[in-house]
């Protein structure tokens, strides 16, 4: 789906999903949860007939690499309906970046939307108290603006396995296989996470990269979340190079929300 042809509806469908996600009782016994923020996605998907948006307001990465420095804006965009039995279908994209470079003796910006993707997640019920588990593939299309966009399709998978030590404190180890033009990157990135009350929640995460090339890197970060109502979670997010192939600095802002029975 191409979000830049379709602005105002995007604007319009973001009104309303939150009105919606403020007005509407909890019906589900088990809560869905929100793939947002860090680098995992969660274990619990969207009960059928759910249908969730999640919205990056934005997610910001700063880049230093042969002198040359980028500033990458995006507002990225997910759209998450429950199918059943552990079964959720996934759109995403993001309708507006904004990029800039300086450095080498370059002074450019650019803007437009990304490459758009479509996913499947199954997370099956394990009927454990401890630990949960779930796969989510993708496909990016590279429909994105020149600046914005993949050189060919992206295909991803990747894993999630969460490990409960209380109703308030888990641990979740999540792996991603990515391939494109015939190369492959691997992430791991294992990550604690707190539920400190029933607003606000808490979590520090680790990364370890490669990249196509085999060049590796590290990075270190957390973030905490603020849920003023069950169906509806803001969260604010950092990320931070440790060494090797990583991306500087990562940060971002957001918001996710839920509706439906």
């Amino acid at each position: 789906m191409d979000f830049s042809r379709s602005g105002r509806w995007h604007r319009t469908l973001a009104l309303l999903a939150l009105g919606l996600a403020c007005a509407l009782p909890v019906w589900a016994d088990d809560e869905p949860g929100f793939d947002r923020p860090g680098l995992g996605f969660s274990t619990n998907p969207m009960n059928a007939g759910q249908f969730g948006y999640e919205q990056g307001l934005p997610d910001w990465s700063l880049n230093k690499d042969g002198g040359v420095t980028s500033r990458l804006s995006t507002f990225d965009s997910l759209l998450r309906l429950g199918v059943g039995s552990g079964l959720e279908l996934q759109l995403g994209g993001s309708p507006y970046n904004s990029l800039r470079q300086t450095g080498g003796g370059l002074a450019q910006t650019s803007h437009g939307h990304g490459d758009s993707s479509l996913g499947l997640k199954w997370a099956p019920k394990t009927g454990s108290e401890a630990w949960d588990w779930g796969l989510l593939g993708t496909v990016e299309f590279n429909d994105g603006t020149p600046d914005f966009r993949s050189e060919q399709r992206v295909y991803t998978l990747g894993l999630v396995v969460d490990q409960k030590f209380s109703e308030k404190a888990d641990l979740s180890y999540f792996a991603q296989w990515q391939r494109s033009a015939g190369r492959d990157n691997f992430l791991l990135a294992p990550d604690y996470n707190y539920q400190v009350n029933d607003l606000f929640g808490f979590y520090i995460e680790a990364a370890m990269l490669r990249d196509a090339n085999h060049r590796y890197g590290s990075q270190a970060g957390g973030g905490i979340t603020f849920a003023p109502l069950p169906r509806l979670q803001f969260d604010s997010w950092f990320r931070h190079r440790l060494g090797g192939r990583a991306a500087e600095w990562e940060a971002g802002l957001g918001v996710a929300m839920y509706f439906g029975r």
